[in-house]
């Protein structure tokens, strides 16, 4: 069997490209997850809808950026609350205190300026009625599962907290 033959035979359902994004000032990834696809049918490999939701990310409005700091920040509390990262906790300290005070992260500001972009997530493969891109961060205070910020129709709307949370719990209709 000839390479052609295994690409244009085999099922394919994943990709990945770099793109300039404007908001972020930076290349980010994107993990593409497509329906299975061959390269006999390249026609259906992304719809218009995944089109779409590449260019919901590629068109981040830099209003999502408030919300964006707003919503890292309340990620950083939750994880400062509910993780004992291990820090000296000085006098008159609560341990929340000791772990945003070893992170350096004192507002909103400091968490997004700590929260640099890994990559992004396109998903067609749920089932869903609405676009959604997963904006994946690992941020200090959470290098292992990460957070991931969620665009559905290219407006920002909420983080998972941990990953692996269910898009469906935000395809909704307003």
């Amino acid at each position: 069997m000839t390479r052609e033959e295994i690409l244009i035979n085999s099922i394919w359902t994943s990709g990945k490209m770099n793109v300039h994004s404007k908001f972020f000032k930076k290349e980010v990834r994107l993990d593409l997850f497509t329906s299975d696809y061959n390269l006999k049918n390249t026609d259906k490999i992304i719809s218009e809808k995944f089109v779409k939701a590449v260019n919901d990310f590629l068109n981040l409005p830099v209003e999502s950026k408030s919300l964006m700091k707003i919503l890292l920040y309340k990620h950083c509390i939750e994880c400062c609350e509910n993780t004992s990262y291990g820090f000296e906790v000085l006098d008159g300290e609560t341990e929340s205190q000791a772990n945003l005070r070893e992170f350096g992260i004192t507002d909103e500001e400091s968490a997004f300026e700590k929260s640099n972009i890994d990559h992004v997530v396109i998903d067609e493969t749920d089932q869903v009625n609405n676009r959604f891109v997963k904006l994946v961060f690992y941020p200090e205070w959470e290098d292992e599962h990460g957070c991931e910020l969620i665009l559905r129709n290219g407006i920002l709307l909420d983080h998972y907290g941990e990953s692996g949370g269910y898009i469906r719990h935000f395809d909704y209709e307003e």
